[in-house]
């Protein structure tokens, strides 16, 4: 039963969907009576059929019977005989029907809002006028009358003119009626309607041919292009249709002899103006709306920005709070270690045990330090104490300070290049800091009893400090992520030990000194080499 329901729906009308075919019915049949009554048959123009093919593509295509029946009835007062009103009335529906179906297939959007909707709805119109012509042609040869090529143009011409006249004027106005325009909007609506009424009834009314010694004709694309570029594509259908009436009115009431041949020649200009002028409103809504789409997605952007920036500084505020609170009770647990140091005891056990607890706490005042400056780098608050130094002794306090670590593991340091002075100008102490992340990262990412690789090379006006091991190396995706901050290498128990803030630190306040530094590894167990390389001090290097 729900089947047959279905089977009948798609014959059935809604009463919403009758009053369409109704109204699209009256329209149809009066603009045909009117154009059979009023417009020679010599100059074979026909808007209705414009009126049929927007009709149905607005409407839906299921209310042909509609347009078949007011084609019939055009054709009967038309006093033709019962076949050819049949054939006529068969040819006209097929016509609306398959140009219909080619923008809806197209999925054409009737609001010309796109370059692509403008394109295919003229190229669908060029097609589908060859259906009529043809058939016409066809219909005289199977019948013996004379055909011309020239006969078939004619034809072809002047249903093409309709159908780009008529059918976009339908689309446009037929898909959003309603719109609301301010003020100054409509002054310039009614302004520059005026000057192409002026214009068109001075040109083919009155017959002036020339303003100042220049052809009329050149002013009508003022208007034009002024609705074109500022008033959209729906003022510009409906100035096309201006244009076309006030043409072929001059034609029909001013023209005496050949008739067909003027308004063949009118019909080619008005479908040349058409053409154009649908494609630069095309167009120009086009960039429209890719600049709206721009401002959205720039809003878009800005508001994530400030959404991100707003995350970052709680981010950062936090981290910088939680650095403070936890420095605070720090201090006076690492006095009373320094003081039970100081005591001393003769116990070996007990001194190891301090020992190992001011390391410990060392690592931790170390970690709440990197925070501290992970949270001013953010906010652009760390500053460098510049003073001319000697990098060796940089160097050398920063092996110092990881000394304990280093023969914790057993590991040993080669060093090179150490034998002479290295002027550069900086802060040791963020340069000691830098250099004593990287050499705790070698040691911790090496297994115990391994050598770390240490050397220092002058070359032209810089210097070049490289630290290589062979521990657990880093992967060829993660090498590029490496100086992120929060970013750890690899997923081992040793990574997890970290914050994975040292590498970060160490990039910001090498570039800082006007620096670079870089990572190196063949993959993953093929050990890592850091390069750091420093602007030398030229005045105390000469």
């Amino acid at each position: 039963m729900g089947a047959l329901k279905n089977h009948l729906s798609t014959y059935l009308y809604s009463k919403r969907t009758c009053t369409q075919g109704i109204f699209l019915f009256i329209i149809y049949t009066a603009v045909a009576v009117a154009s059979l009554a009023f417009l020679p048959a010599s100059t074979l123009l026909f808007p209705a059929a414009g009126i049929a093919l927007g009709g149905l593509f607005i409407s839906g295509i299921r209310l042909w019977p509609f347009v078949f029946v007011g084609s019939l009835l055009a054709c009967m007062y038309a006093d033709l005989s019962p076949l050819m009103c049949l054939a006529i009335s068969v040819i006209q529906t097929f016509q609306a029907i398959a140009g219909a179906f080619l923008l809806r297939k197209m999925h054409i959007d009737p609001l010309f809002r796109r370059y692509r909707d403008t394109f295919g709805t003229l190229t669908t119109l060029a097609l589908v006028s060859l259906i009529t012509p043809t058939a016409t042609v066809a219909w005289r040869a199977i019948n013996s009358m004379p055909v011309s090529a020239a006969e078939w143009g004619r034809g072809y011409v002047a249903l093409l003119f309709v159908l780009l006249v008529v059918t976009p004027f339908v689309l446009r106005w037929c898909a959003k009626p309603a719109f609301g325009r301010s003020l100054v909007e409509a002054l310039e609506t009614f302004a520059v309607f005026a000057l192409l009424f002026s214009i068109n009834f001075s040109l083919f009314i009155e017959g002036r041919e020339t303003i100042l010694g220049i052809p009329l004709l050149y002013f009508i694309f003022i208007p034009l292009f002024w609705i074109a570029l500022r008033l959209r594509p729906r003022f510009v259908t409906l100035a096309i249709l201006i244009t076309s009436v006030f043409a072929v009115t001059s034609v029909l009431l001013y023209v005496q002899t050949n008739i067909p041949q003027t308004l063949f020649q009118t019909e080619t200009f008005l479908i040349t103006i058409a053409f154009i002028f649908y494609i630069i409103v095309s167009l120009e809504e086009d960039r429209r709306l890719n600049t709206n789409l721009m401002r959205s997605q720039l809003a878009t952007l800005e508001n994530a920005i400030a959404r991100i920036s707003s995350e970052s500084k709680a981010k950062n505020d936090f981290i910088a709070i939680l650095a403070h609170e936890l420095r605070n009770p720090l201090a006076p647990i690492m006095s009373g270690i320094d003081l039970l140091k100081i005591k001393g005891t003769k116990d070996p056990e007990d001194a190891e045990l301090f020992e190992v607890m001011h390391d410990r706490m060392e690592t931790v005042r170390r970690l709440l330090d990197d925070l501290l400056d992970v949270s001013r780098i953010s906010e652009g608050k760390v500053s460098i104490a510049r003073e001319s130094l000697d990098l060796i002794n940089v160097l050398k306090r920063a092996i110092e300070s990881t000394d304990h670590h280093i023969k914790e593991r057993h590991q040993t340091i080669a060093m090179k290049g150490f034998a002479q002075k290295i002027p550069v100008s900086g802060d040791s102490v963020r340069l000691e800091q830098v250099f004593s992340n990287l050499l705790t990262n070698a040691s911790k990412y090496s297994d115990p009893g391994d050598e770390i690789k240490i050397s220092v090379e002058k070359r032209k006006s810089s210097v070049f400090v490289t630290i290589k091991d062979n521990g657990i190396g880093i992967s060829v995706e993660t090498l590029d992520h490496i100086f992120t901050a929060f970013h750890q290498i690899g997923n081992t128990e040793r990574t997890k030990k970290g914050l994975g803030i040292g590498l970060a630190l160490v990039k910001s306040f090498v570039v800082a000194h006007e620096g670079t530094v870089s990572a190196r590894s063949k993959g993953l167990g093929k050990g890592t080499e850091f390069i750091v390389e420093l602007p030398l001090d030229l005045q105390k290097t000469t």
